[in-house]
């Protein structure tokens, strides 16, 4: 059901394959075990790629529960042996964020210390409520997703991103100024940078939004934002959007290959990322160094760029 997740989520084998850590042919032939289990065509390839098929909904709406599920039944056998769970972690984040800093922090914790266990999962969903009431340790999301005022938890940021919508030379709305969002969602987002982006665009423009359910009817295309290489690619050679850390293309700027938008008088946009914890409990030996772990990662990702 991971492996499902990540294809309906990231639009393409490869990019799911390599969230996940897996290799191309593994997830492929996982897919076709799973849809030769359950009888039922779950993706179909379109002119984007792969498009989920009627049956990935009732498959989405129960992963959640199962992985519920699954951290109570680690719990309940972590209680028989060690009762204060001090090295169980539940953590919630994004795939690209698990990719960034959750598994390396992850790696550098198993390598001092095998006996602690992490259990991740990336449905940000319900991720406050779900920490208030405990199915969760730790979380890894943008801060326009946190209640401000909230005095039950804690907040550290992780890192703060300087994002750009860009496009082709001689795309439509390269030479437009102050555009608005409607111009923009006539044209199709390549890449996995754009959902906290989406949010802060349409909280300022709209003063209000949803929960995680804007960027419904944005089209996107097939692209993978593994590589930079692969998104400018795309986005040179369609007329199609991409959002993207302006520090990843500043030589295709510089160079022409690229041309960033200005949006609503504004050509870039700056997004936080944050970690979130319970307050209202004393953190656990392997929450108290996963953080540490994460903040280390964070701090040598921002001197390298």
């Amino acid at each position: 059901m991971e492996m499902v997740e990540a294809v309906a989520k990231l639009g393409s084998v490869s990019a799911a394959a390599n969230a996940l850590g897996l290799s191309q042919p593994a997830l492929t032939q996982g897919l076709q075990s799973i849809e030769a289990e359950l009888g039922v065509k779950l993706f179909s390839r379109g002119q984007r790629g792969l498009e989920p098929t009627v049956f990935i909904r009732p498959i989405l709406s129960h992963i959640d529960t199962l992985r519920v599920s699954l951290v109570e039944t680690v719990r309940e056998l972590q209680g028989k042996e060690q009762p204060a769970h001090d090295n169980l972690l539940r953590v919630s984040a994004g795939i690209r964020s698990c990719k960034l800093w959750v598994n390396p922090a992850l790696a550098a914790l198993r390598r001092s210390d095998p006996e602690i266990e992490v259990i991740v999962d990336s449905e940000l969903l319900r991720f406050y409520d779900r920490l208030i009431n405990g199915e969760v340790d730790l979380g890894v999301t943008l801060v326009d997703l946190v209640p401000e005022s909230s005095r039950r938890i804690i907040i550290e940021p992780l890192g703060q991103w300087r994002v750009l919508f860009v496009c082709r030379p001689d795309h439509p709305l390269a030479d437009q100024t102050n555009l608005t969002l409607s111009q923009l969602r006539a044209f199709p987002l390549a890449g996995h940078y754009n959902y906290p982006v989406v949010l802060r665009l349409f909280n300022e423009e709209n003063g209000d939004f949803g929960r995680l359910d804007i960027p419904e009817g944005w089209p996107t295309v097939d692209a993978s934002s593994d590589s930079l290489e692969s998104l400018v690619d795309a986005v040179s050679g369609q007329d199609c959007l991409a959002i993207v850390p302006g520090s990843a293309v500043a030589r295709e700027l510089e160079e022409g290959r690229l041309k960033a938008l200005h949006i609503a008088g504004n050509t870039q946009f700056f997004i936080k990322l944050v970690l979130v914890y319970a307050r209202d409990k004393t953190p656990s030996k392997a929450l108290a160094r996963f953080i540490e772990a994460m903040k280390a990662i964070e701090a040598a990702r921002a001197s390298d760029d």
